[in-house]
């Protein structure tokens, strides 16, 4: 994606070089150009899976968390532990600002699975 930077015009002040020549004053005039985009340095593209509402089958608004780490256990062994964690991962990470209740919800429901189901078991 390419971006259009607009400069403002500006007065270069005036200078005296090394050598002793006087260098005038100028005005450097405004400029438009196109750059890539290369977003904020060390950030690199987004990972997110797409997400559907109701895509993981159950909702994680009024419920404990041992009902919803049963529900995403169900969930995991009949979609598969990936799936399911990485849903609710991404979850947590949408919700982070703006539900955080939400958020850690998610979060240790997905830890729960991976620690039921995956190969990170004791993590």
């Amino acid at each position: 994606m390419t971006l259009l930077v607009k400069r403002k015009g500006y007065i270069r002040r005036g200078y005296v070089r090394k050598d002793g020549v006087r260098v005038k004053r100028t005005r450097v005039p405004a400029t438009t150009f196109k750059i890539k985009d290369r977003g904020a340095k060390g950030r690199g593209k987004k990972v997110l899976p797409k997400l559907k509402k109701g895509s993981l089958g159950f909702s994680l608004k009024g419920k404990t968390q041992a009902q919803i780490n049963r529900l995403a256990l169900k969930k995991a062994r009949a979609l598969g532990e990936r799936r399911v964690a990485g849903k609710l991962r991404a979850l947590q990470v949408l919700n982070k600002r703006t539900n955080p209740t939400i958020s850690r919800k998610a979060a240790k429901a997905a830890k729960y699975v991976y620690q039921h189901i995956g190969k990170y078991k004791g993590k």
